[in-house]
């Protein structure tokens, strides 16, 4: 902070308002949970402010997870180098536009100027909007990649000349998710055994037994099945529902693509779980116990895979054309369906009297279809890679599924 001038010591002015600031610790480890550095971190106290007056806009993009897949998908098809690169203290390399005086930090008071304050000139971790500031600059966790070795490291020198950088070398993980390459074998896998050790010891769940398939075949959960006697409304009060639905979706969005149906029925429960909505959380915090250690493998015939995509095909398609590295794209993405009457009333010019409802959906549909984008191609239901995203499955279809969209064990990489 001193090195970057977050701060100037000065008087608080007449009706000023001052923001609070407090110190969190924290264990940073690497992807195997060993700790490997302790860090202090001083944070402004940003729920005191009031938005409107003391900031204007609290809301930062970051990137998606599926931009990082598709770019992993192409490092690996065309055996590109992909680097690794942090900017140390990112959030205090922005400017604030706002007049914003902090309290001096417990244990670094002045003892000339007791009652001075720090004017901000830069942003600071826990200030409302200091993610927007530095969002005009860079982001902190930083993937390089691409083919020419010189180019790449002219990148790395100019953004250690911009900014404090640390070269973390040939990425070995992103964004908490470990990257397994091996260039002979022309893959990439991924992995969150760290990150899924942590939420299970979070919700005491390390020592439990493991599970075979994240939901119970065929069971139905419904609003009437909340919390309802006094007992189990007292007892959900000390459970952190929402917490481990929402940690659980972290997983769900970058590696564990097979728990997806699961999650989303436990996640429509939020307002007043009950026992039997938790009992089938816990359920899908056994099946990541069990599948801790598998990863996500992008291989030479995944570069293709990635055109696959059913809802955002068209998305996917634009994304992958504007990265330039493909020039062309000539055939049609193909999406694959197991029902009949949907292909033929997407492939006819008519609509049906039972699709009219919605009549938006089907034009658009025929509309991508005809413009050459996608194509719709029957697949038998048993061999339907989307039934983990929609259905429960048993055991062994399951299993079989989990292999096909390319999640393996880490034996099977090493």
């Amino acid at each position: 902070m001193k090195d970057n001038e977050v701060w100037v010591s000065v008087e608080l002015p007449p009706n000023g308002k001052t923001v609070g600031s407090k110190w969190l610790f924290k264990k940073k480890t690497d992807m195997d949970g060993v700790v490997h550095t302790y860090k202090a971190r001083l944070v402004a106290k940003g729920y005191t402010q009031t938005s409107g007056i003391d900031y204007e806009e609290n809301f930062s993009p970051v990137v998606d997870i599926r931009d990082i897949r598709i770019l992993i998908a192409i490092t690996t098809y065309y055996d590109y180098e992909i680097w690794r690169m942090d900017v140390k203290t990112a959030f205090l390399n922005g400017y604030l536009n706002e007049e914003v005086y902090m309290e001096q930090p417990e244990g670094f008071v002045n003892p000339k100027y007791p009652n001075r304050v720090c004017k901000l000139k830069r942003s600071i971790y826990g200030l409302n909007g200091s993610n927007i500031t530095f969002l005009i600059l860079y982001v902190d966790d930083i993937l390089i990649m691409g083919n020419n070795i010189l180019m790449l490291q002219d990148v790395k020198s100019y953004l250690g000349r911009c900014f404090a950088t640390k070269d973390l070398g040939e990425a070995a993980y992103i964004l908490g998710i470990k990257i397994y390459r091996d260039r002979s074998r022309w893959l990439i896998g991924l992995g969150q055994s760290a990150y899924i050790k942590k939420i299970l010891k979070r919700y005491c769940m390390e020592n439990s037994k493991r599970g075979s398939i994240p939901m119970q075949e065929k069971l139905k959960l419904s609003k009437s099945q909340g919390a309802s006697t006094p007992a189990e409304l007292k007892r959900m009060q000390n459970v952190s529902y929402a917490s481990a639905v929402g940690s659980i979706m972290s997983v769900v969005r970058c590696t564990h693509l097979n728990v997806a149906f699961a999650h989303n029925v436990t996640s429509r429960f939020q307002q007043n779980p009950g026992d039997l909505y938790w009992t089938t959380v816990k359920n899908i915090l056994k099946y990541l116990s069990n599948t801790k250690d598998m990863f996500l493998v992008y291989g030479e015939a995944e570069y293709i895979a990635v055109f696959d995509a059913s809802k955002e095909a068209v998305w996917v398609r634009k994304f992958i054309y504007g990265l330039g590295v493909v020039l062309t794209i000539e055939e049609p993405i193909s999406m694959y369906c197991d029902n009949t009457g949907a292909i033929a009333i997407a492939n006819e010019l008519g609509i049906t009297k039972g699709a009219r409802h919605f009549r938006a959906k089907v034009h658009h549909l025929r509309e991508v279809i005809e413009y050459g984008d996608v194509k719709l191609e029957k697949v038998h239901t048993d061999d339907n890679l989307a039934d983990p995203f929609t259905k429960t499955l048993a055991f062994p279809k399951h299993s079989e599924h989990t292999r096909n969209i390319g999640m393996l064990p880490a034996s099977s990489l090493m």
